[in-house]
């Protein structure tokens, strides 16, 4: 299903820079070792408030694990909870993604390309109970979660992946544009990342 689809081209056109691609590099590096211990890697990408950067984060990542057919356990967390901004999930139903959602006081929103679930996105702690609780890598998408929490418990490994916070152009006349912007680099880092770790298992 997953081969065919073509609503994300642009995507796999985007170049990520030599500096960004050290870090996932590195991430790269940390799943294949796990990988050689015959485990399944769990990311729980973390920003503070964890209602945009590290929601892009998990979905994408997911979509792409499930494009490359890369197994990888792949969570998101905050170090405060909030809810899922307006503006991350109207950019990723732009891309064609069928997307429900249970109202409340925190929403929980359902992804699915056709019948495949791409999962349930909602702000949550990083400890929440549907997260790992050891042996996780933590990967701070934002410098402040970063500066705020440096002990991540229960983490074996952290990464510094930062991204910039659209939350800042909330309520401008830019604000599509900024949040498009943020979702696609996400997005390019995520397919370099998986596509890489399908390339090293085919010839492995």
């Amino acid at each position: 299903m997953l081969n065919n689809i073509k609503i994300i081209d642009m995507i796999f056109e985007m170049e990520v820079s030599n500096k960004r691609a050290i870090v996932l590099n590195e991430i790269i590096n940390y799943i294949n070792k796990k990988r050689s211990e015959n485990k399944i890697s769990k990311l729980n990408f973390i920003c503070t408030h964890n209602s945009r950067r590290s929601q892009f984060c998990q979905f994408w990542a997911t979509f792409f694990s499930n494009y490359y057919n890369v197994k990888c356990g792949i969570y998101s967390g905050g170090t405060v909870e909030t809810e899922v901004y307006k503006s991350v999930v109207n950019n990723i139903r732009d891309y064609g993604f069928n997307i429900s959602f249970k109202e409340c006081n925190n929403p929980i929103y359902s992804i699915k390309l056709k019948n495949l679930s791409l999962g349930n996105y909602f702000s949550k702690f990083y400890y929440d109970f549907e997260n790992p609780k050891n042996e996780f890598a933590a990967i701070m998408t934002c410098s402040d979660a970063e500066n705020n929490c440096p002990l991540v418990e229960g983490s074996e490994i952290k990464f510094s992946l930062p991204y910039e916070d659209p939350k800042k152009y909330d309520k401008s006349k830019t604000e599509k544009n900024k949040y498009k912007k943020t979702s696609e680099k996400i997005a390019s880092e995520m397919n370099y990342l998986f596509y890489k770790l399908k390339i090293k298992h085919d010839y492995s």
